[in-house]
């Protein structure tokens, strides 16, 4: 089982026991892994490498819509596409130990990965609608850019590397009050599971993955100083004009720009500061 799957499962859990439906979801689940192991037909279609994940997840959702918890289906349907095709059945039938686990993200015998913290996100963002999915992304946006603006903060929790527990004390003092607990959810699991050191770039996967879910585009953009609202929505403006399409812009500022921008939009990057300059000019002159 991957870990992204298996971070999955664990959000799965979460969300079935807290809405009181544990019990008959570990139940369903059991029902589809031996629907799946007792039909040679549906084994054939689930490890037939020849056929796209999504083809053999409608096939299955049309058996399965409608009769068991959304959330089963989900995670079933995240096990087709994140799997390889011939481990699928097996997996299947692993998914119960999860649900039937108390541990929290690590299991005490394989080290949690920010992998296993990237498909617990994508769980919470699944059983989100549109609307919920917006606010947890600029919520995450929020967190991310507090992480990159706090050194202390940064700090704290490198110093608790050995320790997830302290960790996730310490997020859920700062955050509880100020996210949903969607997005309190996925910052602990990242916090639990990601080694300090790289707790901004694990959680600007997950931002990424929450705008490719709600069909957008991270813009991250770099000031050389703090800007007023007005300014920050005329680069906005510009950068969706270039791009095509509505962003999500999440903001830093390095003084080491010495002055203007630079912004990363998918695979472009636009430079418009003065140190960029100053390297041009440097290059011209270097090649008279």
């Amino acid at each position: 089982m991957r870990e992204r799957t298996r971070g999955f499962a664990i959000a799965t859990r979460d969300l079935l026991r807290g809405s009181g439906a544990l019990a008959r979801g570990r139940d369903e689940l059991v029902a589809v892994a031996d629907l799946v192991a007792d039909s040679i037909e549906l084994v054939d279609l689930l490890v037939d490498r020849g056929l796209r994940s999504d083809v053999r997840r409608s096939i299955l959702d049309e058996i399965l819509a409608g009769r068991i918890d959304r959330r089963i289906l989900a995670l079933v349907g995240f096990v087709i596409d994140s799997e390889y095709a011939g481990d699928i059945p097996e997996v299947l039938h692993q998914l119960d130990q999860v649900l039937g686990s108390t541990y929290v993200f690590s299991d005490g015998i394989e080290i949690a990965t920010s992998g296993r913290a990237r498909g617990y996100a994508r769980a919470i963002m699944q059983d989100l609608d549109r609307e919920q999915r917006m606010t947890l992304l600029d919520e995450l946006v929020g967190v991310n850019q507090l992480l990159g603006e706090e050194l202390g903060l940064r700090r704290v929790l490198s110093g608790l590397d050995g320790n997830a527990e302290q960790r996730i004390h310490i997020v859920e003092d700062l955050f509880q009050d100020r996210i949903s607990s969607s997005a309190l959810l996925v910052v602990r699991a990242l916090v639990a599971t990601t080694n300090p050191r790289s707790l901004e770039e694990a959680l600007e996967k997950v931002i990424t993955d929450c705008a490719a879910l709600l069909e957008s585009q991270v813009a991250r953009v770099t000031l050389a100083r703090e800007v007023n609202e007005v300014y920050r929505s005329r680069i906005a403006s510009s950068l969706e004009h270039r791009a095509g399409h509505e962003l999500v812009v999440e903001w830093r500022v390095d003084a080491s720009l010495i002055g203007g921008m630079v912004a990363v939009v998918g695979d472009r990057v636009y430079d418009v500061s003065v140190a960029r300059e100053l390297q041009r000019a440097q290059q011209l002159l270097a090649g008279r």
